[in-house]
């Protein structure tokens, strides 16, 4: 649908300017004409200017700052601010930012007469829908404060989990790539440069450093040709992994890898069962809650057999037993999920899943961190030793020569 800019006069005599999308100008002039607004003018917004549309990529917010912003949004909520002056002091006091530019956005939808769940959720492409959902919760119990703290809640928790798993990540990629720099380093450069001294010696060279320097002579001659089929080889691969067939077939191969699959399995399963865990405490239905939780699951296939979840669950089969006839998620989950369910603390026994799964990745990084440094290491070696004994061993050739 086209993204229109417009300005109208509200009934309070305030002139506000927005970018929305709508079907057409007359639909829009209908929209706002029905609120009571009076508009001055509509115009059709140019492309690359559009507000909704460019946040999506060039707007988006930090992480941290939407933290800060619920932290202080439900302190002042619960002072007893409104939720407009709230997000008046929150605003005037920050300095500019991207957030502040969609806080203002939001502002003058609430002030508008929308809800505070409706204005965050036109924004879904910045704001998850298990936000709106926790605000819509809080709405209804008449406690956005609880509403907001309980999401903090699950930000940290999701926040903690991703960081360990990105840290123990980052020492074996650094490892490996400075690891291939020096290799590189060694073959296209100190090879030849010792080599040549065989040459002119008229040394006949062993076989294996007669590998080596054709290999670097390969590489130098060609490295042009080497950089562009890799560039090539790339984009490639980048253009078909937006395919979706090609992600189904990936994300099939991320569950089904020995030991990382099940490592990623039970990171998947920790988190959709703390976002349910969080939509079902906040009062969501259980198949809201299966709908929204989608949205934090990367994985296709998972993603597929959760609707069909929610679809089972609609047709009147128990939450446990239609898990397990996805054949997907861990046997102790969907155990632990049947013990909940029968004895009515779904959502206590889904925060406990998370908590067990969250562990349980802990320790298999650490185990899986701790097993792969040391193999890095004793290929590399192993690989740098090759490269020296084969420039080593013409020189002990030429020198029991000499001898």
């Amino acid at each position: 649908m086209p993204t229109f800019r417009y300005r109208a006069a509200t009934l309070n005599g305030r002139v506000i300017e927005k970018t929305v999308i709508a079907d057409s100008k007359a639909s829009l002039k209908d929209q706002l004409e029905k609120k009571g607004d009076f508009v001055l003018n509509i115009k059709q917004a140019k492309k690359g200017t559009i507000f909704p549309i460019e946040f999506r990529k060039q707007k988006r917010f930090k992480e941290k700052d939407f933290f800060s912003f619920n932290q202080e949004f439900s302190v002042l909520i619960e002072s007893g601010f409104s939720v407009v002056s709230a997000l008046n002091a929150i605003i005037e006091k920050d300095v500019q930012s991207e957030l502040n530019d969609i806080l203002s956005e939001i502002r003058e939808d609430i002030s508008s007469g929308d809800s505070l769940s409706e204005a965050f959720g036109k924004y879904s492409h910045l704001f998850s829908n298990l936000y709106s959902a926790s605000l819509k919760a809080g709405e209804k119990s008449g406690n956005i404060p609880s509403a907001l703290l309980r999401y903090i809640e699950y930000m940290k928790k999701v926040a903690e989990i991703k960081k360990k798993v990105v840290s123990a990540s980052v020492y074996p990629i650094i490892l490996t790539a400075v690891s291939i720099f020096v290799l590189f380093f060694l073959v296209i450069y100190v090879v030849p440069a010792i080599s040549g001294s065989f040459f002119e010696s008229g040394t006949k060279l062993p076989w294996i450093t007669n590998i080596l320097v054709t290999a670097s002579n390969a590489i130098r001659s060609n490295f042009g040709y080497f950089f562009a089929v890799i560039c090539l080889a790339s984009v490639i691969f980048f253009y078909f992994s937006k395919k979706d067939y090609v992600k189904i077939k990936i994300d099939m191969l991320k569950l089904k890898t020995p030991f990382l699959g099940e490592l990623y399995t039970q990171y998947m399963t920790s988190r959709l069962s703390r976002t349910m865990a969080t939509l079902l405490n906040s009062g969501t239905s259980l198949p809201d809650s299966i709908s929204i939780s989608c949205d934090t699951v990367n994985n296709i296939l998972i993603r597929q057999r959760l609707i069909e979840v929610k679809k089972m669950i609609e047709q009147g089969e128990g939450f446990a037993e239609s898990l397990r006839l996805t054949k997907v998620f861990p046997r102790l989950a969907i155990k632990m999920i049947s013990a909940g369910e029968s004895g009515g603390a779904l959502e206590r026994v889904l925060n406990n899943i998370a908590d067990f799964y969250d562990n349980n990745v802990e320790e298999k990084l650490t185990v899986l961190t701790s097993a792969i440094e040391p193999a890095l290491m004793v290929i590399m070696g192993l690989l740098i030793g090759l490269i020296v004994l084969a420039m080593y061993l013409p020189i002990f050739q030429l020198a029991g020569t000499i001898g």
